[in-house]
């Protein structure tokens, strides 16, 4: 309850000024960002070619990356804790995904045939993932959804799919289905609460008969994280199979949880697997795949195979840059990210806990996100919005810290204690930062 004459959270919010100490501090030390972002902007709608990458006002450009590290253009220094939207498990520029792609480059970036690095990197992914019996490469974790997709239609000769509200699949519209405020989509997607399992068993018995697939994100994350619940996913499994569906697993960010992906994690089996972010090593390469008898459509030496195209499919550079990044993603190396994202999670909760911010604190693994309970704006619903979070992401790059748009944070490999510290104290500012503005909005 608010104290006497002093108004409560929500009415504060309101006040939000268009602009803040927050941002003010952000512009002048990004000049340099500020002006080439007009630049790109001339030629860019609004300045680049990802919407989610885009936060208000403007974005930093980056110079250079090295390990725990983003150097921008000002020449200001960040502990990178978004990795590229979680794609470079192993930081930025690292130096054996670079070294391999320094050797496959000087033999020729593609051609028509395939390679020795192709076929020593789907060997790899096929032992390392059981449920990866065969498989077909992308250039990105949205082509190998687009395609996992098709292939399901293609095997049930059913038009619908199903996926959870919020979960993002790449940019393929019939999987953007319950994002950025859309619903359904006739007769191509339907879509359920996370973590409601009930939701998904009425959409499965009203329409059973016309469902390809469910397509399982194990792990919400799209502007808060949000872990599956005891039973969910299996459930999700178990339904689709009862009502003759596949399951599409999208392990594009959670292949980090598990040697074997979220499929060990959670001890799942589906149907098809979607691979992407940090599978190419820094470089765009996607993959999907599943049991033998379903991929083998796609084999060209059976009668009418299902036609899969893509010039850069499975490129040498790609593959090898994988295999040594995937090489050394080991158990060893995920527990101690692990560790380090739980600690994260911590620091953050107590320090919100101490200044009286309610907030949200979630995650699992290396994964983490942090939500502004009172946020008048979300980033998933309007990225230009200045709400809470945006605001806190711009302070905490005030303090040298990167962050996902929304209040995604990501541990990798390179983040050793002496940096994990270096971005709790900058963390612990920014939400200081915050807190002293709405102090100011009485």
């Amino acid at each position: 309850m608010a104290a006497a004459g002093k108004l409560s959270l929500s009415e504060r919010l309101r006040q939000l000024p268009a602009r803040s100490a927050i941002e003010d501090r952000y512009r002048r030390s990004t000049a340099v960002s500020a002006a080439l972002m007009r630049q790109a902007a001339a030629v860019m709608p609004g300045g680049n070619s990802r919407t989610t990458s885009f936060h208000p006002p403007y974005p930093i450009v980056i110079e250079y990356g090295e390990g725990a590290w983003l150097t921008d253009v000002d020449q200001r220094r960040y502990v990178d804790l978004f990795q590229n939207g979680l794609s470079l498990i192993h930081g930025n520029n690292y130096a054996p995904a670079r070294h391999a792609i320094e050797a496959a480059l000087a033999r020729g970036a593609a051609w028509s045939g395939a390679s020795r690095e192709q076929i020593a990197f789907a060997e790899f992914l096929a032992d390392r993932i059981p449920a990866l019996e065969m498989l077909r490469f992308t250039n990105s974790g949205s082509e190998a959804g687009m395609l996992a997709v098709k292939t399901a239609r293609h095997l049930t000769g059913r038009p619908y799919i199903v996926k959870a509200v919020g979960a993002y699949h790449g940019s393929y519209p019939d999987l953007e289905a319950g994002l950025y405020g859309q619903g359904d989509i006739s007769g191509r997607a339907l879509v359920a609460p996370f973590n409601d399992l009930a939701a998904f068993e009425r959409i499965m018995a009203a329409h059973g008969a016309e469902i390809a697939a469910i397509v399982i994100e194990p792990v919400l994350v799209t502007g808060r994280v949000v872990s599956p619940a005891p039973g969910f996913l299996t459930g999700l499994q178990a339904l689709a199979r009862r009502h003759g569906a596949l399951t599409i697993l999208d392990d594009c960010l959670m292949l980090r949880l598990a040697v074997g992906g979220s499929a060990e994690r959670f001890s799942l089996n589906p149907d098809l697997v979607v691979l992407g972010k940090f599978l190419g090593g820094g470089t765009a390469l996607g993959a999907f795949g599943g049991k033998r008898d379903l991929m083998s459509i796609f084999d060209p030496t059976r009668p009418r195979p299902l036609f899969h195209g893509g010039s850069f499919n499975g490129n040498p550079v790609g593959c090898a840059a994988g295999l040594a990044t995937l090489k050394d993603l080991t158990a060893e190396r995920i527990a101690l990210m692990d560790a380090a994202g739980e600690q994260l999670r911590q620091a953050l909760a107590a320090r919100a806990a101490r200044l009286g911010l309610e907030v949200a604190v979630t995650g699992i693994g290396s994964v983490s996100g942090i939500s502004f309970l009172a946020d008048p704006a979300r980033h998933e619903d309007n990225p230009s919005a200045l709400g809470l979070a945006a605001l806190f992401h711009l302070a905490c790059a005030n303090e040298g810290v990167l962050i996902g748009p929304g209040g995604i944070l990501s541990v990798c490999t390179v983040h050793d204690e002496r940096t994990l510290e270096t971005a709790i104290g900058a963390l612990s500012r920014a939400l200081e930062a915050l807190a002293a503005l709405l102090d100011t909005l009485t």
